[in-house]
């Protein structure tokens, strides 16, 4: 599993729904889904790679906790 899968993973294990996006031969991304209830819509945002590797870390955070 590589460092976008972990993070698309940790952000589900928080209750978010991502995913990992790639734009080119060179580019991956985690996009996060969010639903304004207000607006009935959905909007989707890139986020940076700092926090892709929190997500990342934090994943793995959580799978050493359960063994």
């Amino acid at each position: 599993m590589n460092i976008y899968e972990k993070a698309v993973e940790g952000l589900a294990l928080a209750g978010h729904d991502a995913n990992v996006i790639r734009q080119s031969e060179t580019d991956f991304g985690v996009w996060v889904n969010v639903w304004n209830h207000d607006l009935q819509d959905a909007h989707s945002f890139r986020i940076h790679d700092e926090d892709v590797t929190w997500w990342a870390f934090y994943y793995d955070e959580q799978q050493n906790e359960k063994q």
